[in-house]
This record gives C-alpha cells, sequence and structure tokens, in this order.
C-alpha cells in the first residue's frame, strides 16, 4: 500500500494529446488577435483590414534638384512621392550657423501625386545670404501641417 501511495499519477495519452492539442489553439488564437490589434495600431499600412475604414492619402515631398541665383533666390525643383496632391504654404530656410529666415506668406505650388515642379525660396538677407558651396536646410510646411525637411548645397 505504501508504493501505492508514493507513486506519482500519470497522464494518458488522450489526455495529453488534449493538452497539447488546446496549448496549440490558445498560441493560435493570441497569435491572430495580437496581429489583428498590432495591424490597427500602425495604419495606413493595413488600413480597412477590419472594416470599411477607406486609407488616408499620405503626403511625401523630396527636393531633388537646387540652384542658387542670387545671395537672397534659390530654386528648388521638388518632387512629391506621397499619394494625395499637396499645396506648400510656409517655407524655412536655415544656415550652418544655425540661423532662420520663415516665409509664413508663401504662396506655393500645389504638386499631384509623382509631380514634378520647380519654385522660388527668397530670403530677405537680413540674418543671412545665400553662399555658393555652402549647405542650407530647409522645411517645407503643406496646408495639412505636414513638414518636410532637406539639406541642399547652393
Amino acid at each position: 500500500m505504501e508504493d501505492e501511495a508514493k507513486r506519482k499519477p500519470r497522464c494518458s495519452t488522450s489526455e495529453k494529446v488534449a493538452v497539447l492539442v488546446l496549448v496549440l489553439f490558445l498560441g493560435i488564437f493570441v497569435t491572430f488577435f495580437g496581429l489583428v490589434i498590432y495591424g490597427k495600431s500602425v495604419a495606413p499600412g493595413l488600413c480597412g483590414s477590419s472594416g470599411a475604414e477607406p486609407c488616408p492619402g499620405r503626403e511625401n515631398v523630396n527636393i531633388i534638384s537646387s540652384t542658387l541665383n542670387s545671395p537672397t533666390n534659390i530654386t528648388i525643383q521638388i518632387i512629391n512621392t506621397g499619394s494625395v496632391a499637396i499645396s506648400l504654404i510656409f517655407y524655412n530656410v536655415q544656415n550652418a550657423n544655425g540661423r532662420v529666415y520663415s516665409n509664413n506668406n508663401w504662396s506655393g505650388p500645389t504638386v499631384s501625386p509623382n509631380a514634378i515642379v520647380t519654385t522660388n525660396l527668397l530670403i530677405d538677407g537680413n540674418g543671412f545670404t545665400f553662399q555658393s558651396g555652402s549647405y542650407y536646410t530647409i522645411t517645407l510646411i503643406t496646408s495639412r501641417s505636414n513638414q518636410f525637411t532637406s539639406t541642399i548645397k547652393a
């Protein structure tokens, strides 16, 4: 009788299979719903994946070239690599010393997706002037308040 009390209870094969199936099911369940929750948090990458949600348009602007015209005028060529048209309404130009010229009265171009446009950026010349060979940080602001920053060489 003492031997029976010391023996460890053993699970049958069917009980082991049932536990294994339960663990696998829970693992798949947690993984699936984890992906669904993660997918909603990284929209617009997976937008609309859980219903009739429209994907929002994405703005993206890049400066592809620049030409120095004068100490207060530089021409930039930009491309809209986003999925919606953008309207540029404001720009900042910063020199290497950290001085900034801002133009918030600018009527910049409206750029369709995949379009390339050329536009002039003027500064007043009071804080600094453009110098050939120097680097400047240009920040373009859209009507949706998105900011796109690039560094150019004059």
